[in-house]
């Protein structure tokens, strides 16, 4: 089954919400033969990425709809629909950071919601337990006047009432822990403290995400925050970890330069004691309070969780790859890629097409 592109061509407001509400329409049909959607202002298009057997069978679709036809229907191969999703999710973010503007003290609301490895080893059962578990988040988001800013395999939200975010995180984590696939659930609250929260958004909120998949303890809801105090709706949950604002400040800083310096081979801990400015045994036991790993095992994670981005969205050898986030040896990378994910990035190179990652899930 191939894939198309097909291109709506939208003047006005009224032709965009037309052809949107005809993808969503046609997706309670196809399913998951509905990759993605998305709009393009500057070509006055709406795009859709569809698998169908033929155009003749996209064109049927249409022959119920009386004020709609696709003005292009052309065939894509895979890589370009990689480039094509990576392209539309780098803009949703660009647009996010940009558009929205938060109060003064909003509760940010970071949720993990997605696990790689149980993803690469089971497809089927990993996609269904991520639509259930975003379901009931973006419910609750709702019901508790949060503002979601975005939704792939993380979900990030805005509150401005302090009480309104614990009430919806205490009832999003009574409601998951209840399922016996909830291991890789973990929410993040922040409050904003900055006088410009376009800065904490574009900034602060990548290194919190990152955080999200870096911390190994057993703790499911990380506070960071001066403003939010023991609440009484907080009694009923045991698994807190509260970041108070002097690691709060390592963390940031830490991942921040990790981010900067993982894919260079001679990058080791001593850089990092460096320019932290800190000796390696506190280095170490504060990696080991935040996170629960070691800072060795800390920027090992980091660059293997930035390979999986290159493996599934590029086209380098994984020779290349294990170089440019950072191994000195690729069998090395190999085998502990292996380890955290359960298998090489060989396989995963050759099945990254055939696993079918969900549209509106970025790997990195």
């Amino acid at each position: 089954m191939s894939v198309y592109l097909i291109q709506h061509i939208t003047n006005n407001n009224t032709a965009i919400d037309l052809a949107i509400t005809f993808y969503s329409k046609i997706q309670q049909i196809l399913l998951k033969k509905c990759i993605n959607c998305w709009i393009d202002h500057k070509k006055n298009s709406v795009f859709f990425l569809i698998k169908a057997p033929n155009k003749s069978s996209i064109r049927k679709l249409y022959y119920k709809s009386i004020n709609l036809r696709p003005y292009k229907i052309t065939p894509v191969n895979n890589h370009l629909v990689f480039a094509f999703l990576k392209s539309v999710q780098q803009l949703k973010a660009i647009q996010s950071r940009s558009l929205y503007t938060p109060q003064k003290h909003s509760v940010f609301f970071l949720a993990k919601t997605f696990n790689k490895k149980v993803f690469l080893l089971n497809r089927a059962k990993t996609i269904e337990s991520l639509s259930f578990k975003k379901a009931i988040i973006q419910n609750l988001i709702t019901s508790y006047e949060g503002h979601q800013i975005e939704a792939n395999e993380n979900i990030i939200a805005s509150f401005h009432s302090i009480k309104n975010a614990l009430g919806c995180t205490v009832s999003i984590l009574d409601k998951l822990n209840k399922r016996t696939d909830n291991s890789s659930t973990k929410i993040i609250l922040y409050t904003s403290i900055h006088n410009d929260n376009k800065t904490t958004f574009s900034e602060i909120i990548p290194k919190l995400t990152e955080l999200l998949y870096l911390v190994k303890k057993k703790e499911q809801l990380i506070i960071s925050s001066k403003k939010i105090n023991m609440h009484p709706s907080l009694s009923s949950l045991k698994k807190i970890y509260w970041l108070d604002p002097e690691k709060e400040s390592f963390i940031l800083s830490l991942i921040d330069i990790l981010s900067k310096n993982y894919h260079k081979p001679k990058f080791k801990v001593s850089d990092i004691c460096s320019l932290m400015m800190m000796s390696k045994t506190k280095l170490y036991r504060n990696c080991k309070d935040i996170t629960g790993k070691s800072i060795n095992q800390l920027l090992k994670d980091f660059r293997l969780l930035k390979s999986i981005d290159s493996i599934t969205m590029g086209s380098s050898a994984i020779n290349q790859i294990s170089t440019d986030v950072g191994f000195n040896s690729s069998s090395y990378f190999s085998n502990c890629f292996k380890k955290k994910f359960g298998m090489c990035p060989k396989e995963l190179s050759k099945q990254k097409y055939s696993l079918g990652f969900p549209h509106n899930i970025q790997l990195s």
